[in-house]
């Protein structure tokens, strides 16, 4: 079969490779064999080809890919999950290698799509709608550590994460701060959700306007970028506040000041969706797949903007991605 591949850590357009691989086996007791349809480009598929994040390269190569979306071609035995059936159209979470034709995966990372949900907003919502879950989960108990309830300041407003937290937060009627980079951004975000208080930091004074958005300070700040603008987002917040980070998009040092988070009981915590299986109860996981979904269908605006690529074309697309402003969602399909 085809998949996306590397032999060593490195650029990506220096070390990856689109070409053939090992079929995958048939699947084992537990497991579902997956014809893998489309999967989303994510900044930390080239952290994982740099070798940022250490991971081991097996005999043959390493295929890049956590999630994505297909459809059950084979079912092993022992699984008796409901809709986990050959021809079911399904959502992989925490798997390993979905750049390829083909994966098996064990049945408990098949997540059945609903009728009603498309193929190209199934693929984006699942790593980036859990991660905005666990996101809004740690704001809230940040929140009642806190003692208060103000607006939740959420950076890189116009990242996928980003804008489905601010759906999910509407839909739970929690006030949110928007922040930006671009003058532009901000214009199209505020297009996509009627309402939202919207702010530019390239605006001179953007730090007075979150302020001003609802007359106090956030008191939980969701940011992914870190680097220098990490010190400035802190500043913001209420005292005892939280910054919940989930990334690292500026790879420059945060010079933070221990003194103020000190004197102003500030918090730092780092938060990922990946611990969204070990970390919650299967009705608690249920609970959230339904509200990622009932997301897709009351805010669709949010799976529109995307550019789809053939998945023969990962290694232009992986060498382009870092070389221009975003355009939404990057989505690599099967070829055929």
């Amino acid at each position: 079969m085809k998949a996306a591949f590397y032999t060593r850590h490195g650029e990506p357009a220096e070390v990856l490779t689109f070409g053939d691989v090992a079929d995958p086996p048939s699947p084992g007791p537990g497991e579902v064999s997956v014809r893998v349809l489309k999967r989303m480009v994510h900044p930390i598929d080239h952290l994982f080809i740099r070798g940022v994040i250490p991971s081991p390269i097996p005999p043959g190569g390493a295929v890049p890919g956590h999630d994505g979306m297909g459809v059950v071609e084979k079912v092993g035995s022992d699984v008796d999950a409901v809709g986990i059936v050959p021809g079911a159209r399904v959502n992989l979470f925490q798997v390993h290698g979905t750049w390829a034709e083909r994966i098996v995966a064990p049945a408990s990372a098949a997540i059945p799509v609903p009728e009603g949900v498309s193929d190209e907003a199934a693929c984006q919502v699942v790593i980036n709608g859990i991660t905005a879950v666990m996101l809004l989960r740690a704001a809230a108990s940040a929140d009642d550590q806190a003692g208060v309830s103000a607006p939740l300041l959420v950076t890189a407003a116009g990242s996928s994460v980003g804008r489905n937290v601010i759906a999910l937060s509407r839909m739970r009627g929690q006030k949110v701060v928007a922040v930006v980079r671009r003058d532009a951004g901000a214009e199209i975000l505020s297009r996509s959700f009627a309402g939202l208080k919207v702010v530019s930091t390239e605006q001179g004074g953007w730090q007075s306007a979150v302020r001003a958005a609802f007359g106090q300070a956030p008191a939980v700040a969701l940011d992914p970028i870190g680097g220098e603008m990490t010190p400035q987002f802190l500043d913001l917040l209420a005292d005892r506040g939280t910054m919940l980070v989930y990334g690292g998009l500026d790879p420059r040092p945060s010079m933070i000041s221990t003194i103020a988070m000190t004197s102003r009981g500030l918090t730092m915590k780092g938060v990922n969706g990946f611990n969204w299986v070990t970390g919650t109860t299967p009705q608690q996981r249920a609970a959230d797949i339904a509200d990622i979904f009932e997301m897709t269908r009351q805010v669709p605006q949010n799976f529109a903007d995307y550019r789809e690529f053939a998945l023969s074309e990962a290694v232009r697309v992986m060498s382009a991605a870092e070389t221009g402003p975003r355009r939404g969602a990057t989505i690599l399909a099967t070829d055929g």
